[in-house]
């Protein structure tokens, strides 16, 4: 070994630009440099379908950019030859309130609340050779205010069929409708990671939210719906160019904690409350890769492959080979997780895969995106051929620019997802998204969130948003509609000739963003009509407000 250490040495002495902190994913900041991308303004090459980004803007019209990312370098010095020293990170203080229940979600580490709730970040990225280190926790303080749920609007329903299709849901996940009966503190450790960076890769630990996908609304495999969890990473920090293209990649490991709370108070239940069946209390692993390639030959072209696959860290795990305990997802689910004659229905893991395309047209201002992800394996190629929709979820979006006159925009962006079953689970058993009834039975989620689309299993949503953008201020207004866990309504109701009692919302975001010198403001106000709420005839309203304070020390 010692004749390497010389190698080694000589390595880490070639000067290479040391690498800044990454944009926050879903900071408005990411927003920008997207736009950017899509205007022509900038050069930036990467796919945006792996965040959180790197600051790699080196473009002139990025100038602006790159000061809402962090700060002049403080206490400058050199290691190993590259500039070194401490920036300031933006101070962030998001203040969120809603007046009868929960609404929204990508809310990173604040709860589904009612009332008042506020997030406060800030701190720091210290840059020592290819050394980085970010620190930036969150601190939450949610009231967490009583309102009705499931158990409140169906308490009296003796309906075995509706019984056993909730109970068939939070059985398999570990997603609370609210976190306790008191108001909530909580530090998190937040948009904080420790890496070794060299040229264009980055090893180390973090906790920062990670989306990963095209989408901009909702991401099937990984979003910032859940709070950022502790995970090992090697990744890309921008695309690296090879003879047929350029690439992108993450491979992350990390650990998925429990909420603590159950999922309702089932002692409200007049029927069907002995169907409730408690988790056992263990950790779960994530395991997880997505890679992105731009062909050499399609400029704008993205094509990307994503997988991820969790398991609990009991006794079966601790058997397993050392390389299937850090990277389970390099086998995946075995076909025996798929055979229905199966006694155990399972192999104590879920695994899940996408694949995305992402077209950019800087020539129209515009792009287009698709995202397909199946949450079970074929048996084989004749399956797949005849039922592709088996197990999969979708989302189809894009976005265009019209340029109006002093530099400004009109933009109109639009989204779809899917995550409801398709029809062959009348056929075969089909799983619902991040749910899992055999081990691990907390789902995907982590501290009792969804990790991915936030708009929760067998859900769907359609977004239209329109906006002006002039510089770094932009109004607009979002049009959503969402149709909550159709997988469980019809569980619920297939064959009694109900049809009428899904439960949808329908929202209407109002929003502005307004850059006052080192001040971001963001706004917003969210009007919310609502249809059969817990699958309960009838109608209600909910009022939503968000204002969003950013401090930026440039």
């Amino acid at each position: 070994m010692q004749k390497f250490f010389p190698l080694i040495f000589s390595i880490l002495l070639i000067p290479v630009s040391a690498l800044s902190q990454s944009i926050a994913t879903g900071a408005y900041a990411e927003d920008i440099a997207r736009r950017n991308q899509v205007s022509g303004q900038s050069g930036y090459s990467a796919s945006f379908t792996i965040r959180p980004l790197e600051n790699q803007f080196e473009n002139i019209a990025d100038t602006l950019l790159r000061n809402l990312i962090a700060s002049r370098m403080y206490s400058k010095f050199n290691v190993m030859g590259m500039p070194s020293g401490i920036r300031l990170l933006p101070i962030n203080w998001l203040n969120e309130y809603n007046v009868n229940r929960p609404y929204g979600y990508n809310n990173g580490s604040m709860y589904p609340n009612k009332g008042y709730q506020s997030m406060l970040s800030g701190g720091f990225l210290l840059n020592a050779g290819i050394l980085t280190v970010q620190v930036k926790p969150e601190l939450v303080y949610a009231q967490n205010k009583a309102f009705s749920t499931f158990a409140d609007v169906q308490a009296i329903n003796n309906s075995p069929a509706l019984m056993n299709a909730y109970f068939g849901t939070i059985n398999g996940i570990d997603a609370p409708e609210r976190f306790g009966n008191n108001s909530i503190k909580h530090l998190y450790p937040g948009q904080s990671k420790i890496t070794l960076n060299y040229k264009s890769v980055e090893a180390g630990v973090s906790t920062e939210n990670i989306w990963w996908g095209p989408g901009i609304k909702n991401s099937i495999m990984m979003s910032n719906s859940a709070p950022g969890f502790l995970h090992w990473t090697f990744n890309s920090v921008k695309p690296v160019k090879t003879i047929i293209g350029s690439f992108e990649w993450q491979i992350i490991g990390g650990n998925l904690k429990q909420s603590g709370f159950a999922p309702d108070d089932v002692t409200k239940l007049v029927y069907g409350g002995n169907l409730y069946n408690p988790k056992p209390k263990v950790t779960r692993y994530l395991s997880a890769y997505t890679i992105n390639w731009q062909p050499k030959w399609l400029k704008g072209l993205y094509l990307g492959v994503t997988s991820y696959d969790y398991l609990d860290k009991d006794s079966v795990y601790n058997k397993k080979s050392l390389v299937r305990q850090i990277f389970p997802v390099i086998t995946g689910s075995s076909a025996k997780a798929n055979d229905i004659t199966n006694a155990t229905r399972g192999d104590g893991q879920d695994f899940a895969y996408a694949f995305n395309i992402r077209q950019l047209l800087p020539l129209y201002q515009a792009e287009i995106y698709f995202e397909w992800a199946r949450n079970d394996r074929s048996a084989g190629l004749n399956d797949f051929i005849q039922e592709p929709s088996h197990s999969a979820a979708y989302t189809l979006g894009g976005r265009k620019l019209f340029g109006l006159n002093n530099g400004s925009y009109l933009q109109i962006k639009a989204e779809m997802t899917s995550l409801q079953r398709s029809p062959t689970y009348l056929l075969r058993d089909e799983p619902t998204w991040y749910e899992h009834l055999q081990s691990p039975r907390d789902g995907y989620t982590n501290s009792g969130r969804y990790i991915g689309a936030g708009i929760g299993p067998g859900s769907n949503s359609f977004m239209l948003d329109v906006s002006y953008i002039k510089n770094l201020n932009s109004v607009g207004v979002t049009l959503e509609r969402q149709l909550h866990n159709n997988d469980l309504y019809y569980n619920a109701y297939a064959g009694t000739g109900t049809f009428n009692l899904h439960w949808v919302d329908i929202s209407s975001t109002f929003y502005s963003n307004v850059k006052l010198k080192k001040y971001l403001l963001s706004a917003e106000i969210t009007p919310v009509y609502t249809l059969n709420y817990e699958y309960k005839n009838g109608e209600s309203f909910n009022l939503h407000a968000r204002l969003n304070v950013i401090y930026y020390f440039n």
